[in-house]
Formats: structure tokens, sequence, C-alpha cells
């Protein structure tokens, strides 16, 4: 059983199979609904907080602690400055662990695009909220520990 569980682990399907050690994180947690886009990359329509669209490409099904977790912004907005932290339950806050411009892809959604990476240093609910002048959208996630 628990090699069949690793396999659905490397293969993104954690939720599928319960792991020994495995530590979920709380029940509140209320992640933002993942969707596939037209060409089938993984996204996520960000929570608004003002005017704009806010959009999240994520390269994983299943974010884990203690991973290099990649997520591309595509966010409308009147300024070339962008911002990014995630917050957790209790407060905590992690900057990106980088955060670089893209000039263009073929992920088409509104606005320019940056991509960040982000180290998660705890099982938890994980708030990020990015910014570019005016415009200020979330996306949460349910943070994973494969191991205590």
């Amino acid at each position: 059983m628990r090699q069949f569980c690793m396999l659905l682990v490397v293969i993104g399907l954690l939720a599928a199979c319960s792991l020994p050690g495995a530590t979920e994180t709380k029940k509140g947690c209320q992640p933002s609904k993942i969707q596939k886009s037209d060409n089938g990359f993984i996204e996520v329509q960000g929570d608004m907080n003002s005017d704009g669209e806010v959009w999240a490409l994520l390269f994983f099904e299943t974010a884990h602690v203690n991973e290099d977790e990649k997520i591309v912004w595509r966010i409308t907005g009147d300024v070339d400055e962008f911002a990014a932290q995630a917050q957790n339950e209790e407060g905590a806050i992690i900057q990106p662990t980088w955060l670089e411009y893209h000039g263009g892809s073929n992920w088409r959604r509104p606005g320019q695009e940056w991509g960040t990476g982000f180290t998660f240093p705890t099982a938890d609910c994980w708030t990020i909220t990015v910014t570019r002048g005016k415009t200020t959208g979330t996306i949460s996630l349910d943070v994973l520990s494969l191991y205590p």
C-alpha cells in the first residue's frame, strides 16, 4: 500500500491516499478553486479587493512544505510595479523566494505577467496577495507536509 501511495504522491494525487505521517492543514481552509484553462494549464482566478483581474498559473496540483512552488501571475493595473507575499492563518508572512517579470508567454489572460516562487515553511492555509498599482487580488492554498 505504501508504494502505491508514494506513486500517487509523485503524480500529484495525495488526496486520494492516506500516508502515515502526512500532515493536513486545518479543516477551515478554503483553498481557491483550481480550474483548467482552454490550453490545459492549471490556473486560479484571484479574489479581487479592487478593480481589475488577477490570475495565477500553478506549476503544481498540491503545494507542499519546503518545496519551491512556482506560480506565474497575470494582473491588470496601471503601473509596472508588482508585489507579492503570503500569509498563513497565524499571521506569519513570507516573501517570494524569487520574482521576475515575463515579457510574454502563451498563457492568455489579461494584464502583465510575473513569475514567483514560494517556499512555504509550514503546513497551513496560505493566502497569497499580489498587487500592481491599485489592483490587488488573493488566492488561498492548502499547503501540505508529507512528513511532520
